[in-house]
């Protein structure tokens, strides 16, 4: 799979460096070259369209490989790949772009001494309800090559705030849990109970934490992901993406040592949890690669997830 992933990357590396908008034109068109053509079939300069060819928004699947840096409390510093997936409507008329995360992974971490990697999974069917984000769409010109991106698509778990991307992240259930059950979608940093199990946050299953039996952690999570790619074709979109994943543990739930009920952690066996869970960011100077596919639209995220190595290869 690693290697699936190495050669995609270089792919999408070839595709953009070798077809590269010229900057005195704004990008209409590719640079004059004999080899214009690095995967035997890109071509530069050809008109598009990626709408759904009625005058409506396009739909794509969307596939991010993600390099990630990890810092887990000390313990373990190391990168590591992940992915994520997305639909993805372009509306090129309004500039916009609509995206529905479909899934979003945690890295596991290979703690010194235990022989299973700490992993924080999502339930089953989490993103089945997720809403969509609009964001503004970036496009410079209408030939293949020229670039077509967009902004940071914020998604939020478990948690509002005023301004999505900058605010800091609540983590104190007892003083700043939202009024409203979290109602209101914008308002001063606050947590609610995202997936309605009577838990704060969203509740995702642990294992493996060294030094306690945590079952569930219950998290904030701020998510968000923005391209910069250039349209191959009607159907591909090839490029690059900047992302960020910040996830804090507010709570979590244990089976004691000797028993056999779960139980609501106290803030001590909170605290282990919290300080275990890693810190991830992306690897310096190595943004995540980007692929878009056409779609149509009896796609939902199951079926992209289902059929992931149909529309993006192995």
């Amino acid at each position: 799979m690693f290697g699936a992933k190495a050669c995609l990357a270089v792919a999408l590396a070839m595709a953009t460096y070798m077809c590269e908008p010229e900057k005195e034109n704004d990008g209409n068109q590719c640079q004059t070259s004999t080899n214009n053509q690095p995967d035997g079939g890109l071509q530069c300069g050809v008109e598009y369209d990626v709408s759904d060819h009625n005058g409506g928004p396009g739909r794509f699947a969307g596939k991010v490989i993600q390099y990630v840096h990890i810092n887990a409390a000390g313990l373990v510093e190391t990168d590591a790949i992940s992915e994520l997936l997305f639909i993805a409507e372009y509306d090129v008329p309004n500039l916009s772009v609509r995206v529905q995360l479909c899934r979003l992974e945690i890295p596991a971490v290979q703690v010194p001494g235990q022989p299973e990697p700490t992993s924080f999974q999502f339930l089953d069917g989490f993103f089945d309800n997720l809403g969509a984000v609009d964001v503004a769409m970036h496009k410079e010109g209408t030939t293949t090559c020229s670039r077509l991106g967009f902004d940071p698509a914020i998604t939020l778990f478990g948690v509002r705030l005023t301004d999505e991307f900058n605010d800091q992240l609540p983590i104190d259930v007892a003083t700043q849990s939202c009024p409203d059950g979290g109602a209101n979608p914008n308002q001063p940093a606050c947590i609610y109970d995202m997936d309605a199990d009577g838990m704060p946050g969203v509740t995702l299953i642990a294992s493996n934490l060294p030094g306690i039996d945590v079952k569930e952690a219950y998290m904030v999570i701020r998510s968000w992901t923005g391209t910069d790619a250039i349209v191959a074709s009607d159907d591909l979109i090839l490029g690059q993406a900047n992302w960020g994943l910040e996830q804090l543990v507010i709570g979590c739930s244990i089976i004691p040592m000797g028993q056999t009920v779960m139980r609501v952690c106290n803030n001590d066996e909170r605290d282990v949890a919290r300080n275990v869970n890693p810190v991830l960011g992306q690897v310096t100077n190595k943004p995540g690669d980007y692929m878009g596919v056409r779609i149509t639209v009896d796609y939902d995220c199951d079926r992209v997830i289902a059929e992931e190595d149909e529309l993006f290869g192995r």
